[in-house]
């Protein structure tokens, strides 16, 4: 696999947490989830001013106008701190208006997630900064040809270090066969083993990423503005995952798309069990396109994709694609549910 279609899968594997910053955001305006032919289905323009007519000076001007109106800028607000780095509400506007049309409506509805993407890109940006990677010749050389994209040029070349290594086994391939082969029906191994292999590599890939990050946020010091979180969790439209979460029982959400294939198979499913669990737990279909901030929220890739809560509102295990009523019956008795 050649560094550019490298680089390319790596940046559509974050989109996202993730997925991050800038190159994350860049991708996003080119992609979506993909259909469900894959093997698993995945998942103000400023107005210048007028010119002053001014008057023309005959003999002298008589008089000045007595009041000179100067128009009110929008107030600047920092909404994070990340090592001392601010993020303004002039960089999160400029990020948001920068996004294709489909995900700045997205990120309208979750302006939170955005601000959170904002964060990873900052962390990010610091580590490359302090690793020295723009002292390397090759990216220099890359910054030179490009210099507005110099932040996302360095976070590419950050990425890429730290995920170049990952590899997947000929087992590991085969045992994914295994596991999809119903879903694959007529297709051998030999068929299907290129598409198997780079889907793997993108999910190792995006586990030692997504680690990573979390470990780099661990030791950032991070600091939002809570008046305006606050502000923004209040505006967001209610949705069905929140608010089965308040009622303080365990959550079973599985996250799909009515089309596709194993998504309809896991309605009956889901509804037998719903019937079945009636007065223990919730058990909701969520349909991405309906809810895509919610989506969003939880970095769904795949579809279908189940998580389960506790009672206390916490993700505790998450499966992608078909689950059987069997296996939904064990994770709930898993965590504690009869």
């Amino acid at each position: 696999m050649n560094k550019k279609i490298w680089t390319n899968i790596i940046v559509l594997v974050v989109i996202a947490l993730v997925l991050l910053g800038g190159f994350l955001f860049n991708k996003a305006r080119q992609s979506s989830v993909p259909d469900e032919s894959r093997i698993v289905t995945p998942v103000p323009e400023q107005k210048s001013q007028k010119e002053m007519d001014l008057p023309k000076k005959e003999e002298e001007v008589s008089e000045f106008p007595s009041k000179v109106v100067i128009p009110e800028d929008k107030k600047m607000v920092i909404l994070a701190k990340v090592n001392g780095k601010i993020i303004t509400s002039e960089a999160f506007d400029q990020e948001l208006a920068n996004l294709s049309a489909q995900y700045r409506e997205i990120f309208e509805h979750d302006k939170e997630e955005l601000l959170n993407q904002l964060i990873i890109k900052e962390i990010l940006l610091q580590e490359a900064e302090r690793q020295g990677l723009e002292n390397e010749k090759e990216v220099q050389e890359k910054i030179e040809k490009d210099k507005e994209r110099r932040k996302e040029i360095l976070i590419q070349e950050l990425i890429q270090g730290i995920t170049e290594e990952v590899e997947v086994s000929p087992q590991e391939i085969r045992k994914l066969y295994q596991e999809l082969k119903s879903e694959i029906p007529g297709k051998s191994f030999q068929e299907v083993k290129a598409q198997l292999k780079v889907y793997l590599l993108q999910q190792r890939r995006k586990e030692k990423l997504e680690a990573w990050i979390e470990e780099l946020k661990s030791k950032a010091k991070i600091t939002r503005n809570e008046e305006w979180l606050k502000a923004q969790r209040m505006a967001k439209m209610k949705n069905p995952l929140d608010e089965a979460l308040k009622k303080g029982q365990p959550v079973l959400a599985d996250f799909g798309r009515g089309v596709c294939i194993p998504c309809k198979q896991m309605k009956p499913v889901l509804e037998e069990l719903a019937a079945e669990y009636k007065e223990k737990t919730s058990i909701l279909i969520i349909e991405i396109d309906e809810h895509p901030a919610l989506t969003r929220r939880h970095h769904i890739r795949l579809i279908p994709t189940q998580i389960f809560f506790d009672a206390q509102g916490k993700e505790i295990y998450r499966h992608e694609g078909f689950m059987s009523k069997k296996a939904i019956k064990e994770k709930f008795k898993d965590i504690g549910v009869k």
